[in-house]
């Protein structure tokens, strides 16, 4: 009598299994002992059960419970070539050899798989023969009744086998563990739920961050990154967003609901920093928007903040004979926006220094410097209150769990519970933000003195000095969220304290910017030029009028 063998693993390399062989050569052995002989072998190596043999493509489409299991999977193999070369086999042989009939199918609930198979077994009277489990002929009655019962009670028991290692992998990633192998840049799994950082990867990592929070186009980045390590591994731009954008680096992951919570497998191995992680979280999401990559010969960092005060249309960038300016393209599309043309603006300072946009916009830069003393008197105000903040977020976690067992209890309803986890998530979200900050965050009563009288103050300086660095005139712009409406006799500027407008002034033939100073009044004690909660900056810009163009407290804005 002849026979077939095939042969099946679910989950593993396209090219060997040790499963498939080890099931080959138990069925090599049934065959010896039952005399059989074995005219052919046929595999599908990582493929599931519930597919469809090749051949069979019109069932499995007009098969619903198929179809919709199908969409819910990541694998992208839908059908078996080794099944399909099987049932061509069946009309020359009389036994099909299995390890065991999952081999054969595992077919999922409603599924046509199962009855598709069993016919054409029926209609060639061939038989299953199984390593674990015997004989299987289809053509009678009990046994079909027997086998599709047993089908049902094992896809039922795979299923519960599923739900119980996808809510043990939620519970593992929800206590701040990762349970995927740690398929990431530079960490690496070691077993046992360890990882570790590789040792090469982290200058790579760092230059990478540090290049992204000086606003350098990811193409620079990633050139320069091929350039220097390019021997070992190639970047593309999905590396450079797959590493900016990875928490783990900073000792942080996601947990199953998206929120940010600590790395117990990264304790003590962070070199990234949370706030600069942050940092790098900012300006890729607002990158198109709010960041634009610089051209290859000019610096734009107003593109896309400057706006047409006749139809409010964004300007765009022009080049004229050498020089920059920014224009409303509406004036060239539709004769109704010829007025359209007075909003035309010069970016760069002209050849006697006369001041343009970019030089009249410096003052205003001083709102990030206020801002950024703010935020850090905040942090250290908040770190005092660190530990009630942790209790709140315990107390948020308490609640939760004793609603979910009063919903289990049937005490309490599942709108109940949906509503109060719906309320509690942007508060725990806030919290968990926070206290991530506090946590990673160095900043104490000495680095705020130092931030005052140095950092901050050598930022002024800079400032009002027009010496700013690309990178940071642009860093801070962004923290000011700076835009502007330019009218043909004036700007209006839009802050984060405020509207402030500026007036154009014309000066042989051209239209400029009026020139400003900036002083720094300390209004405490200090004998030393510090930014602190008592400083205030006085922006003067000279239109030839003397007015007070903006009160926004820390900033004073006037004209003379």
């Amino acid at each position: 009598m002849k026979a077939l063998i095939y042969a099946r693993q679910s989950s593993g390399k396209d090219d060997f299994s040790e499963s498939v062989d080890a099931q080959i050569a138990n069925c090599k052995k049934l065959a010896a002992k039952e005399k059989l002989e074995i005219i052919g072998i046929y595999k599908d190596l990582n493929t599931s059960g519930e597919t469809y043999p090749v051949g069979a493509e019109e069932i499995a489409r007009l098969d619903k419970a198929y179809t919709k299991w199908v969409l819910s999977q990541s694998a992208k193999k839908d059908f078996r070539l080794g099944l399909s070369q099987v049932l061509q086999k069946l009309p020359e042989v009389d036994f099909v050899l299995v390890n065991e009939l999952t081999r054969l199918y595992r077919p999922i609930n409603g599924s046509f798989l199962e009855g598709h198979i069993n016919q054409l077994l029926k209609e060639n009277n061939v038989k299953v023969l199984q390593v674990q489990g015997g004989t299987i002929d289809l053509s009678k009655f009990d046994q079909q009744l027997i086998t599709l019962i047993k089908n049902q009670i094992l896809y039922e028991d795979l299923q519960k086998k599923r739900q119980n290692s996808i809510n043990a992998f939620r519970i593992k990633r929800d206590s701040g563990r990762i349970c995927n192998g740690a398929k990431m840049h530079g960490i690496r799994y070691l077993g046992n739920g360890k990882i570790e950082v590789i040792p090469e990867w982290i200058d790579i990592i760092r230059f990478i961050y540090d290049n992204i929070c000086s606003y350098r186009p990811y193409r620079a980045i990633i050139r320069d990154c091929n350039a220097r390590w390019g021997k070992e591994v190639f970047f593309y731009e999905s590396s450079i967003y797959a590493i900016a954008k990875q928490p783990i680096y900073c000792g942080y992951q996601y947990n199953t609901q998206g929120e940010l919570i600590k790395n117990v497998q990264m304790t003590g191995q962070e070199f990234i920093s949370f706030e600069q992680w942050q940092e790098v979280q900012k300006i890729i999401s607002q990158k198109r928007s709010c960041h634009h990559v610089r051209a290859k010969k000019h610096w734009l960092p107003l593109s896309g903040k400057l706006y047409c005060g006749e139809c409010g249309a964004k300007l765009i960038c022009w080049l004229e004979h050498g020089k920059i300016y920014y224009v409303c393209n509406k004036r060239t599309l539709d004769r109704k926006h010829a007025n359209c043309r007075n909003s035309r603006i010069r970016f760069e300072s002209g050849s006697r220094g006369e001041p343009a946009l970019y030089d009249a916009i410096y003052p205003l830069l001083s709102i990030a410097l206020i801002e950024r003393y703010k935020r850090a008197h905040e942090i250290l105000k908040d770190k005092d209150e660190l530990t009630k903040y942790d209790v709140e977020l315990k107390n948020l976690a308490l609640k939760e769990e004793q609603l979910h067992e009063m919903f289990l209890d049937g005490l309490a309803t599942e709108e109940q519970l949906r509503n109060l986890l719906t309320r509690n998530r942007a508060r725990r979200c806030e919290l968990q933000n926070k206290v991530a900050l506090l946590k990673s965050s160095n900043l104490d009563d000495d680095v705020l003195q130092d931030l005052e009288k140095n950092v901050l103050i050598g930022l002024f300086n800079d400032l009002a000095a027009r010496k700013l660095p690309q990178n940071l005139y642009e860093s801070l712009l962004n923290d000011a969220q700076i835009t502007a409406k330019c009218y043909a006799d004036h700007v209006e500027f839009s802050t984060l304290y405020g509207k402030v407008s500026l007036p154009r002034i014309h000066s042989s033939n051209r239209t400029w910017m009026p020139k400003w100073e900036l002083s720094l009044l300390n209004k405490g004690a200090s004998k030393y030029s510090v930014i602190n909660k008592n400083t205030q900056i006085i922006a003067t810009y000279f239109t030839g009028e003397k007015a007070d163009l903006a009160d926004f407290g820390a900033l004073r804005i006037v004209s003379r």
